[in-house]
């Protein structure tokens, strides 16, 4: 997913200062979107969201490709979006005028639903923004979590900010590497191959983004553990395999526990730290965090 800078005035001079980072602390991440600081507060005398396109009422935790589509009623030139229950929210661009109604601008929103999330159904709040800012009033719509998928007991999220391929490693309390040559904290015994059931008992590498630089523009990779996570001191690494011809990367690492954050660090790193082999008993990347889990 792509997380952009200031994009039009109207995001530029509204009154809640912007937020550097992809907003791994949310519920709810919006790509194409900026973060912004403080909850929606609408009825400002600004124009409606005049439809909402919702095709998908039902998400999985960890869903990074629910839309969300919908016009906005004359004037309004950008979108708000925020989770129920989330300190901030976002901004989203329109992207031009609708062809039936023409005076109202389209919007679409590429939404990604948090794996921390501990509730069963997630509300967003909607609002429009006229050129000098000032917001409507807010539509809601939610969304029901599917079951199939607990809440992660433990998450730790790494998010970067340039198409580069850039790898999570997480050291477990029992000294296993979880990364993308090891994608499990399970060992299973020689011969043995691990159901997705039993895959699942263990801490393990959701997605590989970015891959070679076959990019995805995620950027973004979870370790999870959905059940118990063993207790003990834990570590957190990011490796920059490969800068896949950007110069510079800034990422930033967070950790939930049971749906609280409990860790939290960023960095930045340049085109020349990426080693694509460690010599052996080499940390497994640059050292960002380390946390205990009682």
């Amino acid at each position: 997913m792509r997380w952009l800078p200031l994009f039009a005035c109207v995001v530029a001079c509204q009154p809640a200062p912007s937020l550097f980072g992809p907003g791994l602390h949310l519920q709810l991440r919006v790509a194409d979107a900026q973060l912004r600081s403080g909850k929606i507060k609408g009825d400002k005398g600004g124009p409606e969201v005049s439809q909402v396109l919702r095709p998908q009422p039902e998400v999985a935790r960890g869903d990074a490709s629910v839309k969300l589509d919908g016009r906005l009623a004359k004037g309004g030139v950008a979108l708000h979006l925020q989770a129920v229950g989330d300190p901030d929210h976002w901004v989203l661009p329109t992207k031009g005028y609708d062809f039936v109604v023409q005076d109202e601008l389209q919007f679409s929103a590429a939404l990604e639903f948090s794996h921390a999330i501990q509730r069963d159904e997630v509300t967003l709040r909607l609002a429009a923004a006229d050129e000098r800012g000032r917001l409507g009033p807010v539509t809601e719509t939610t969304f029901a979590m599917l079951p199939d998928a607990p809440p992660a007991r433990l998450l730790v999220s790494l998010a970067w900010d340039a198409p580069a391929d850039v790898d999570l490693h997480v050291v477990d309390a029992n000294g296993v590497v979880i990364g993308a040559k090891n994608i499990n904290s399970l060992e299973p015994l020689p011969g043995q191959i691990l159901t997705e059931e039993e895959a699942l008992q263990g801490g393990y590498l959701e997605f590989d983004s970015n891959k070679h630089c076959h990019l995805d523009l995620r950027n973004r990779e979870n370790i999870i553990w959905q059940f118990e996570p063993p207790p003990g001191r834990y570590e957190v690494f990011a490796h920059l395999f490969s800068p896949c011809e950007v110069s510079s990367v800034n990422m930033e690492t967070l950790v939930q526990l049971d749906g609280e954050p409990v860790a939290h660090a960023g960095t930045t790193q340049y085109a020349f730290d990426a080693r694509e082999h460690f010599s052996e008993g080499e940390a497994p990347g640059l050292f960002l965090t380390g946390f205990t889990v009682p």
